[in-house]
């Protein structure tokens, strides 16, 4: 696994744990009246906007760094630095 492939692992757990914690993410949530909810499995919790706005942004970034990881491993299995080892 490349350096890539590692921050993305430990941003996604981080996302995943701090989401856990807020009760949910602001991809999910929502702003009503000025009042900021993060969102998660039906259920909605009140946070302060820069806690919204930092979930939103870390969720993007987690989202970016699973994007930018499969990019990567395409590009290497199409130029040849990695093999599969399936056969059919």
């Amino acid at each position: 696994m490349g350096p890539t492939g590692l921050i993305g692992l430990v941003n996604f757990f981080a996302f995943v744990l701090i989401s856990i914690h807020l009760g949910g993410d602001a991809i999910n949530g929502h702003i009503s009246g000025g009042d900021y909810f993060v969102c998660g499995h039906g259920f909605c919790t009140q946070v302060t906007r820069s806690v919204w706005h930092y979930s939103y942004w870390h969720a993007l970034a987690t989202i970016g760094f699973m994007l930018l990881a499969v990019a990567e491993t395409a590009y290497f299995w199409w130029t040849g630095d990695i093999k599969s080892s399936a056969t059919i």
